[in-house]
């Protein structure tokens, strides 16, 4: 009987010094937690971080303005993952962001705005995130940004903007005219790309035939100051054109469905005569 009240004595033991352990685990994480029970202060939160829109410069391609959830979440997915990747440090004098490849502004959903900039380092407002050297984060989170200018409006309007615009035919290179110019950027604007996978998958087959004309526009009318950053790369075909930004690391081609032989008429015939 004794042994029977010991070993009763001892496993109510056990299952006090566990419910007391389990109390003491539960206040420690209830702590940690820290519950929010105002409903006005968590929809506070929310739109303290919730962006509804960036507004993003780019010295070559100009300034856009990006409201769809989709762009917007790629934003906020790599400015989120490159602040967990390195630890901010405080800018402690003012930074021209002219100088970046991009910056710009965040706008939440409170109404309250965040400046960025981006290039070898992500700064947001005062904090810097990065080695200050080139990184895969980094260089993904560019071409993501560069990927939402490649539209018809944007190459039109970089065209439009250049200082120097050329054309080359069997070897043979020459200048376009103003008027031919303005054609050339009222048509690239009407374009239309081409992302139907099937369509894309034959036109890659074409492209082994010979282009009609390569053009390429130049942001600078000094060819020394033209580095790849300032050129935009354009492979004229019989029924669209494909474009290449020279600055674009991963080499990017966007296909816009378009017709420029009208553009080219005759000027292959010049090329021969030379």
């Amino acid at each position: 009987m004794n042994k029977m009240l010991r070993n009763a004595f001892l496993f109510g033991g056990v299952i006090l010094v566990l419910m007391i352990a389990g109390y003491y685990l539960n206040e420690q994480v209830y702590q940690e937690v820290g519950l929010i029970y105002d409903k006005h202060e968590v929809l506070q939160k929310v739109s303290d971080s919730l962006p509804v829109q960036a507004t993003i410069f780019h010295g070559k391609w100009g300034t856009l303005q990006v409201n769809d959830e989709v762009s917007l979440h790629a934003f906020v997915s790599y400015v989120d993952r490159i602040k967990q990747q390195y630890e901010p440090k405080q800018i402690m004098t003012a930074r021209d962001e002219g100088h970046a490849m991009f910056s710009g502004r965040i706008r939440y959903l409170n109404g309250s705005e965040q400046t960025f900039s981006l290039e070898n380092t992500l700064t947001l407002g005062k904090w810097s995130y990065g080695p200050g050297h080139e990184t895969p984060m980094l260089s993904a989170m560019q071409t993501q940004l560069l990927s939402l200018f490649y539209t018809p409006e944007h190459y039109a309007e970089f065209i439009r903007s250049s200082k120097e615009l050329t054309y080359r035919i069997d070897g043979i290179q020459e200048s376009l005219q103003d008027d031919e110019k303005g054609y050339l950027v009222s048509q690239i604007s009407q374009a239309s790309e081409i992302k139907d996978p099937v369509e894309m998958k034959q036109l890659l087959l074409l492209r082994k035939q010979k282009p009609l004309a390569y053009i390429t526009a130049f942001k600078q009318d000094n060819e020394m100051l033209n580095d790849r950053n300032n050129l935009l790369h354009m492979v004229v075909y019989a029924d669209y054109v494909v474009m290449e930004y020279m600055g674009d690391d991963n080499g990017n081609s966007i296909y816009l469905r378009t017709k420029l032989g009208s553009l080219l008429h005759g000027k292959n015939i010049g090329a021969q005569s030379k």
